[in-house]
């Protein structure tokens, strides 16, 4: 441990233990994004022919991301362990300011929300990358007060003050679902770097309670809760998109109509490329398809657990906890809200759904695993 700590503060490249790439991980996430492509392409190509004249538009969109994304994670791989906490504030700040950004003539609106900043044609949404820098400076931040813990005042409610900014401004667009994403990671690092159980509870609880009021206030949200509790009250209007997405898959039966042959995404089920390319996969794949997609977003939160238990330093598993954590509960709410289990929120389904900055985020997330996973010790239960 000590050999990695003096090569980190070096602020050099050089390892105690050989680099270990984990190729399950990389396999999984390769599956998961070539996956992804064909999905969008075949539950996107209808609408963008008719919209724009280009069937491949979303497809394209969604490939530049990717590859943006692999850019950034070659960049994250090559540098220094030291320099990722050296960026940590930089990052967060930055993250700060595009979320501001968002309020100006720059931001663009869509479905009664302004979370997009528009340059150029081209839109960003500052609040998926607000998700990973949150988990960076908080990551920083916990490592640099390993131990201090108990100290709520001194510690532990700074940690809260750096994370209010980011969650009020994702509010103010607004994005319930992203807000909700964002104070739970806080309570999960908190949690991985030692925070005593009555604490978390209590900040919890609190929490808990603060959204339940934010929530009630907004008669849209009101809305799709009475959808998510019975979607055939309203089947033409709020909860449409649900009794659409279970008659998708139940469409699909085991082993799913065959690529391409759907119905869904003709029009029938709204944003059928983003929030629920799910519901197309299961009309078109099946149940098999399904379970193959499941699968292959277990083996990601898999690999990364196991890469978080072997971190090298405090900060190092608290990265990959909460890159872990925001894949793994981004899964879980997309699939939740697919099959009836979760309100509508309007988060994708990483590397499956449409949206390039989502998929920017998600890939560098990937970097980050493998970035921890090169300066930890090789699992000798692995080989």
């Amino acid at each position: 441990m000590s050999a990695i700590t003096h090569a980190a503060d070096q602020g050099t490249a050089t390892r105690a233990y050989p680099g270990h790439w984990d190729w399950w991980l990389i396999g999984a996430t390769v599956l998961l994004a070539g996956f992804g492509l064909l999905m969008i392409l075949s539950a996107s190509s209808v609408r963008a022919d008719a919209e724009y004249g280009n069937a491949l538009r979303f497809v394209s969109r969604q490939g530049a991301g990717l590859l943006l994304g692999l850019g950034v994670s070659l960049v994250v791989l090559g540098a220094p362990w030291l320099w990722l906490r050296q960026a940590a504030w930089p990052v967060y700040v930055a993250s700060l300011l595009g979320l501001g950004l968002v309020m100006t003539p720059l931001g663009y609106s869509a479905y009664n929300a302004t979370r997009w900043i528009s340059v150029g044609g081209i839109n960003f949404q500052p609040s998926e990358a607000a998700k990973l820098a949150m988990v960076l400076v908080l990551a920083h931040y916990l490592a640099a007060n390993e131990g201090r813990l108990r100290d709520l005042v001194g510690a532990v409610l700074p940690a809260l003050g750096v994370a209010v900014p980011a969650i009020l401004l994702v509010l103010l667009e607004p994005d319930f679902g992203t807000a909700a994403i964002l104070a739970g990671l806080v309570g999960v690092m908190l949690y991985v770097a030692g925070l005593q159980w009555r604490w978390l509870l209590t900040l919890g609880g609190s929490g808990l309670v603060a959204f339940i009021g934010i929530a009630v206030l907004a008669s849209y949200r009101m809305r799709r809760l009475s959808a998510f509790l019975d979607p055939y009250a309203d089947p033409t209007d709020s909860g449409y998109q649900v009794v659409q997405g279970w008659i998708a898959m139940a469409h699909g039966g085991v082993l799913g109509q065959g690529l391409g042959a759907g119905v869904a995404q003709s029009g029938f089920l709204p944003e059928a490329h983003t929030d629920f390319i799910a519901a197309v996969v299961g009309e078109e794949l099946g149940a098999v398809g399904w379970c193959a997609l499941v699968l292959a977003q277990a083996v990601l939160v898999w690999r990364g657990t196991m890469i978080a238990s072997r971190a090298p330093d405090l900060f190092g598993t608290l990265l990959a906890s909460g890159v872990t954590m925001l894949l793994a509960v981004q899964t879980l709410v997309n699939l939740g809200v697919v099959t009836g289990l979760v309100p509508n929120t309007g988060l994708v389904l990483p590397f499956l759904s449409y949206g390039a900055s989502a998929v920017v985020v998600h890939v560098v997330c990937i970097g980050l695993l493998l970035r921890v996973g090169l300066e930890s010790p090789p699992n000798l239960g692995e080989g």
